[in-house]
């Protein structure tokens, strides 16, 4: 330590001079070059006598203290200590910061993050999720939850958790820790489940985040997320599987009975349904047909499973299974973007084929009159049948399977 730093510790750093220098380097701090003068307020007996000492005033006026800073540099350099205010503050307080440089610095690294994140979803093709990252930037989602290298992480794991979406049926705690590692990160109240829940509503379609807890399991189930066991669940009618198993026996009766049955993924964990190599289970995505076929075929109805939208992870379970089988999977859904993808989940399976839900089926429906509602959102593909999205495109109309009812129970009986 030099003797000019020693000095300055030895005569500046006591609690009479501490009130003042710490004004005078948050000064400094907040305007640089551009300071002239500091506002001293409520300085105490003994501060107020350092500082007359200091300057050579027989007294400090009472109140506030307007301070020319280079008033105060000059007294410092002529002082005992023989330093400039700058390099006092500095050795007692550590190098002065320029607050406008942090501020710059803070605003170009929160920039580039989230230019990091829309690249993300540029390279991904996910167009559809630019307008829920611009809605979580703006909601100011990320400074209320995290600064610095946690911010960078959190949105890095809220635009993975996002890109999963719509899954393919998977459970919440899985989804979780597959994309951080913590089976909890996405748990009510954590930071990336707000995230989730965003995306989610936005891929859905919904204008808004349910407040409770029931709505949100449904946005969730909406995108293919499942909380839980129990909460993720298929309907299903005419299901016949083999086996001794409480399911299996369960379903057969509802089956014979013409009875539609809700089927947990809990229920399903280890059961293995199957059915007899060859049968055909249709797909459908409408818990409307489901209805229709009860009422007009009853336990004449074939196997019959209905996704209710993004296939939960109880669907794809029990259709895996069935597939795995040998069951033959026929899929389809309402003829729409969303449909488009919903049976695209379905028909990766191996062996799955469309169930009337190719490019002359569509055809055909608009010819009959079963026009629905205008397509809307973004195109989707239909790898099955290129032929399809292209009609669909030309044409612009879309097909709900209510529309279609009468032709689908059709293929539906035994």
């Amino acid at each position: 330590m030099s003797q000019r730093e020693d000095a300055i510790r030895r005569l500046l750093a006591g609690p009479a001079y501490r009130e003042i220098l710490a004004a005078a380097r948050e000064r400094l701090e907040a305007a640089g070059e551009r300071a002239r003068a500091v506002t001293l307020t409520e300085l105490g007996p003994e501060a107020r006598a350092a500082l007359a000492g200091l300057l050579g005033w027989a007294a400090v006026p009472p109140g506030d203290i307007r301070l020319r800073l280079d008033e105060l540099d000059a007294a410092l350099r002529a002082s005992a200590v023989g330093a400039s205010l700058r390099e006092v503050l500095e050795v007692l307080g550590g190098p002065l910061r320029s607050r406008a440089e942090d501020r710059a610095e803070a605003l170009a690294a929160v920039e580039a993050r989230w230019s990091e994140a829309r690249s993300r979803l540029a390279q991904a093709g996910r167009e559809d999720l630019v307008g829920w990252l611009e809605g979580l930037r703006r909601s100011g989602w990320l400074p209320r939850t995290a600064e610095g290298e946690a911010g960078e992480r959190l949105l890095r794991e809220a635009v993975s958790v996002a890109l999963r979406l719509p899954a393919e049926g998977v459970l919440l705690q899985v989804l979780a820790a597959e994309v951080t590692g913590d089976p909890h990160a996405l748990d009510a109240g954590q930071p990336l489940a707000g995230a989730l829940l965003r995306a989610a509503a936005h891929l859905a379609g919904w204008p808004e985040v349910p407040a409770g807890a029931a709505g949100r399991r449904a946005l969730l189930g909406e995108v293919g997320v499942d909380r839980d066991p129990l909460c993720s669940d298929v309907l299903v009618l005419g299901l016949r599987p083999a086996g001794p198993s409480r399911l299996a026996r369960h379903l057969r009766e509802c089956a014979e009975d013409g009875e539609p049955r809700r089927v947990t993924l809990r229920e399903l964990g280890g059961a293995g349904l199957a059915v007899p190599p060859g049968t055909p289970v249709f797909v459908c995505e409408n818990p409307s047909v489901v209805a229709a076929a009860a009422a007009g075929l009853g336990g004449r109805c074939a196997p019959l499973v209905c996704l209710e939208g993004v296939p939960s992870t109880a669907a794809l379970e029990l259709l895996r299974s069935l597939q795995e089988g040998g069951a033959r999977l026929r899929v389809r859904a309402d003829l729409d973007w969303a449909g488009l993808r919903i049976a695209a989940a379905v028909l990766r399976l191996p062996g799955a084929a469309p169930w009337r839900f190719g490019a002359a089926d569509y055809a055909e429906a608009l010819a009959a009159g079963a026009k629905g509602p205008a397509l809307e959102g973004a195109p989707a593909p239909s790898p099955w049948d290129e032929h399809l999205a292209q009609e669909m495109r030309r044409a612009g109309a879309s097909v709900p399977e209510e529309l279609l009812v009468a032709r689908l129970i059709g293929d539906l009986g035994r």
